[in-house]
């Protein structure tokens, strides 16, 4: 009988609960975006998830330690992943829908794909590449609500914004990729989490006054937010990256553009018609087609290699 390999199931577990939380995360974050501009709000996100995973760190007992001569590189891969990628698409949100942004997000897996064939040499297999295409249709669906004369990126400032930060957290997957082999997630993440958090810090510190207008409501939400989308979402994106391959990881962002579209849709009150459910369903199975037929194709393989 052909089985998933074990790492590959707890990738995908990883995963899909890093997707889910950051999909819920858009409409939320702007709850409290209308009252704090986002370098305050991101001292908030990055100060709370990078407590959180060292919080982690001490209940699981994981190693710290990160290589003197990999800490440039790591930095380099927290500066584009966490303070460029975080500036880029927090400003984008204030000036696109929630919804907008999880599916312009998608695009990530595709320059993924391409980022992990040249970098990484990562093969990407037609099962993959015949997922890709359902799941890039459905968002076309998605996106168009049905209706494919609304599509029009360059005309929101908001949209080229978001896909702009699709560069940004492909380039960081790949980094993060490339270097999951030798040390923990949970000191990656946090390096980076850390990072981003005293540079923010430094730069909004004079905007700091700002958080005596969060009600308690924002409060709730920002904290919440620093610890699932951030903290432990961070954490299991890696855990996740160092069990799959780079494309394999990326495809699950799909089904972020989903759930951001149903947090959307119920927090915020942004369209969700009877067309994007249908979207919803060829999108999942589009992910579902990638990762199921090649996983098969893996144990096959491995079948026959034995």
């Amino acid at each position: 009988m052909n089985r998933p390999r074990p790492s590959s199931i707890s990738g995908t577990l990883f995963v899909l609960a890093a997707v889910v939380s950051w999909g819920a995360y858009f409409p939320l974050a702007k709850v409290v975006l209308a009252t704090v501009s986002p370098t305050v709000f991101l001292v908030i996100r990055l100060g709370v998830g990078a407590l959180t995973l060292y919080l982690v760190n001490l209940r699981l007992g994981k190693s710290l330690h990160i290589k003197r001569e990999d800490w440039v590189y790591v930095l380099l891969a927290g500066t584009v992943g966490i303070i460029l990628h975080q500036l880029i698409q927090l400003n984008g949100l204030l000036h696109t829908s929630a919804t907008n942004t999880g599916w312009i997000l998608t695009l990530i897996p595709p320059v993924t794909g391409v980022l992990g064939w040249f970098w990484l040499n990562e093969k990407v297999p037609l099962q993959t590449i015949i997922g890709l295409v359902v799941a890039m249709f459905g968002v076309t669906l998605l996106v168009s609500k049905g209706n494919l004369t609304r599509l029009s990126i360059s005309a929101n400032h908001g949209d080229l914004l978001a896909l702009a930060s699709v560069g940004t957290w492909s380039v960081y997957t790949v980094m993060m990729k490339s270097r999951l082999g030798r040390y923990e997630p949970l000191a990656v993440a946090g390096a980076h989490m850390l990072l981003g958090f005293v540079f923010f810090a430094v730069v909004g510190f004079f905007s700091l006054s700002q958080l005596q207008y969060l009600g308690a409501k924002e409060w709730i939400i920002a904290i919440l937010i620093g610890i699932v989308p951030s903290g432990l979402a961070y954490y299991c994106w890696a855990e996740g990256l160092r069990r799959l391959t780079a494309i394999d990881t990326a495809m699950f962002l799909f089904i972020e553009a989903v759930v951001a579209s149903l947090t959307g849709w119920i927090v915020l009150g942004e369209l969700f018609t009877p067309a994007m459910v249908i979207a919803t369903v060829v999108i999942v199975g589009g992910v579902w087609i990638a990762q199921h037929r090649r996983k098969a194709g893996r144990a096959r393989g491995t079948l026959e290699e034995a």
